[in-house]
């Protein structure tokens, strides 16, 4: 009986972490809520802008999205006639035209990589 006692505190003291309190447990802080409340005019207002920048933005975001596709689909093009071209030449040295050809992949990439960079939001 007296073994029982002594395990059972043990038991209380380390679930207390050493602290002195027995069986507590550590309780997340609660969130402030804030009750319903009717809108007005301005309010309502304010929300319906909002809803329609949001829209305006995801417009914006899927256009952006969709040139970047194009631009990277003319980008691999471009890279793979240019390795079409070196691979055939062989160990020619460049012409104008394929380093030309090359500055433009290098500005398309560019481009490429600041538009993926640039993301439009409502907030």
């Amino acid at each position: 009986m007296l073994v029982a006692a002594a395990m059972i505190a043990v038991s209380c003291f380390a679930a207390g972490k050493g602290n002195g309190q027995q069986g507590t447990a550590d309780i997340a802080p609660r969130p402030i809520v804030i009750p319903n409340r009717t809108l007005d005019s301005r309010d309502l207002k304010e929300l319906a802008e909002k809803n329609e920048r949001k829209k305006n933005y995801e417009a914006a975001n899927v256009e952006r999205k969709r040139v970047i596709d194009d631009e990277t689909n003319k980008l691999l093009i471009l890279a793979r006639d240019l390795k079409m071209k070196t691979d055939n030449l062989g160990s020619a040295p460049l012409t104008r035209t394929m380093v030309r050809e090359a500055e433009v992949i290098e500005l398309l990439a560019n481009d490429v990589k600041k538009k993926m960079k640039l993301t439009v939001s409502a907030d």
